[in-house]
């Protein structure tokens, strides 16, 4: 019976990673959590429990060698011996620092610190953003071809720290410079930047480059076209228009508004057109037409069974949201609690959103305590094995092959939340409060689906930082709907809008911290009716 309860254990975990579960038995151990960490002269910090490192933003004006801990915070029964890491205390985070963190064992974390400074040239005419060779210290500036060299018009210059002033220096003698300022620019021009001190010289070189009426980028999506284009004119009023077509068909013209154009630059937004179809597209101006770029508007898809209508049951009684064994593109997860025949995701066929014909059933997902805490939860993916690599988990799939490019995920939700009463760092402090359900999309550009190991600590990291990820969208209330259902538009954030996806990750979770262990035992969250939204 013991091995029983490990082997269930072990499958338990492989839930996926926003609804882990955890052995209530097992002998706890107390992780030493930075919980909450600020210094003065901070933009932000950004703790990562996973890597144990508190990463700190700060303004360009800090003194990064004696920058003040105005907060510090640990994990309930966690201690820092270090008495230089406490409110109050000065540190220099001009190197990364580690100090540890101790409970009944010894934890390493690292504190770093970034100090981004903000540098910009910008002049009238101007074809380019400015470009900073940090190692000579020199910008190069990109004008039209419009633009006379002999009397550029500086605009605005920021060469350092903010509040440092700036000097134009001619014949070894430096004037300060107050923007706008028209300079010859036909030689390189030379400017001091004095900061705290400390002097720093700059060297600006200013060319032209000719820019032609051209298309740079096309972005299609089903009924729409996101269009970027460049054009450079001596007349200021004058605008260029957007031609497009199907096949042989005559152009048809989008005018372009003055609000769209930004220098030479151009974004507009091709309305009206047909999912699935090929079309031409260029940009005219005062006659001159630049290159035609061809581009193919997405076609509408949808994920098998985001209805929740298909479920079947194994010979153990486990429930599994698909057509049958063969099919395998959602799942759950009851394969932690198989053993003792508990399902914490089961179909619902009495309680639906609507009452269409087509919507036989809905799915209903419950943090429950069956030997462990088991957050109820839905995600495409696959439970493909328990782990016993140095800890007890299970190795699992995410995602489902997927191409298409929704703006939104529709469905219905009703929830009936919890009070939280498990609770593990770093989020002891949500104990007490109403726990939350989540509903997430993450559309990426994967080779395969991603593989979560809960036992080695292998997570997606679900940030802008993470390349793969091609959109992003996440819903979390603790709101009761009172018994009814609540149609919702979780709308996608493009972080890489020019990308194809090739797997699409659908989550739907009873308990939003279920991967930090975190939950309230009662919290219900019932689903229907899925579908992706294209624009």
């Amino acid at each position: 019976m013991k091995k029983a309860i490990y082997v269930l254990l072990a499958v338990a975990l492989g839930g996926f990673h926003s609804c882990l579960i955890e052995n209530d038995m097992s002998y706890p151990r107390v992780y030493g959590d930075i919980t909450a960490f600020e210094v003065s002269g901070q933009v932000r910090s950004e703790i990562d429990p996973s890597g144990r490192t508190v990463q700190v933003e700060l303004s360009e004006t800090a003194d990064i060698t004696a920058l003040e801990i105005t907060e510090f915070r640990l994990s309930a029964g966690a201690r820092c011996e270090d008495r230089s890491f406490a409110v109050g205390e000065t540190i220099d985070l001009s190197e990364p620092k580690v100090v540890v963190i101790s409970t009944y064992q010894d934890y390493e974390w690292t504190i770093s610190a970034t100090m981004p400074v903000e540098r910009y040239v910008r002049c009238e005419n101007q074809a380019d953003e400015a470009v900073f060779d940090f190692e000579n210290n020199t910008v190069s500036l990109t004008v039209t071809q419009n633009q006379s060299l002999s009397d550029v018009r500086i605009t605005a210059m920021k060469l350092g720290i903010e509040g440092s002033v700036i000097y134009l220096v001619k014949d070894g003698t430096g004037i300060e410079c107050t923007f706008p300022i028209t300079l010859d620019c036909s030689s390189p021009n030379t400017f001091r930047v004095d900061e705290n001190g400390v002097s720093t010289e700059w060297t600006l070189n200013v060319t032209q480059r000719n820019v032609r009426p051209e298309i740079t980028s096309v972005i299609p999506w089903c009924y729409h076209a996101d269009i970027k284009a460049e054009f450079a004119s001596d007349d200021p009023n004058m605008l260029p228009v957007i031609q497009y077509r199907t096949g042989s068909e005559e152009w048809k013209d989008v005018k372009v508004d003055a609000s769209s154009v930004d220098g030479i630059n151009l974004s507009a937004s091709i309305t009206d057109l047909a999912a699935g179809t090929m079309y031409s597209v260029r940009l005219v101006l005062d006659g001159e037409a630049g290159t035609a770029v061809d581009f193919t508007t997405d076609s509408p898809q949808q994920i098998r069974n985001m209805g929740f209508d298909e479920w079947w049951m194994n010979d153990k009684g486990t429930w599994y949201p698909n057509l049958n064994e063969t099919v395998k593109i959602w799942d759950t997860a009851n394969g932690g609690t198989a053993l003792l025949r508990r399902n914490p995701t089961v179909p619902e066929y009495e309680f639906l959103a609507t009452d269409d014909p087509d919507n036989k059933a809905a799915a209903k997902l419950e943090s429950m305590n069956v030997v462990m805490f088991a957050a109820g939860n839905l995600y495409t993916g696959e439970f493909r094995q328990a782990s016993f690599s140095g800890n007890i988990g299970a190795v699992l799939d995410w995602g489902t092959p997927f191409s298409g490019r929704p703006s939104a995920l529709k469905g219905y939700y009703c929830y009936k939340p919890a009070v939280v009463n498990y609770a593990k760092a770093p989020y002891e402090h949500l104990k007490g409060t109403m726990d939350k359900c989540q509903l997430l999309v993450i559309l990426t550009d994967w080779d395969h689906p991603f593989t979560v190991d809960t036992a080695q600590g292998i997570f997606m990291d679900q940030t802008p930082e993470n390349e793969s990820i091609i959109a992003y969208g996440k819903f979390e209330s603790d709101e009761d709907t009172d018994g009814k259902y609540r149609e919702f538009t979780l709308d996608l954030e493009y972080w890489r809008p020019e990308a194809t996806p090739t797997y699409a990750v659908v989550i739907s979770c009873a308990s939003y911290k279920g991967d930090y262990f975190t939950g309230g035992l009662g919290s219900v969250l019932y689903v229907d009716e899925f579908e992706f939204l294209y624009e």
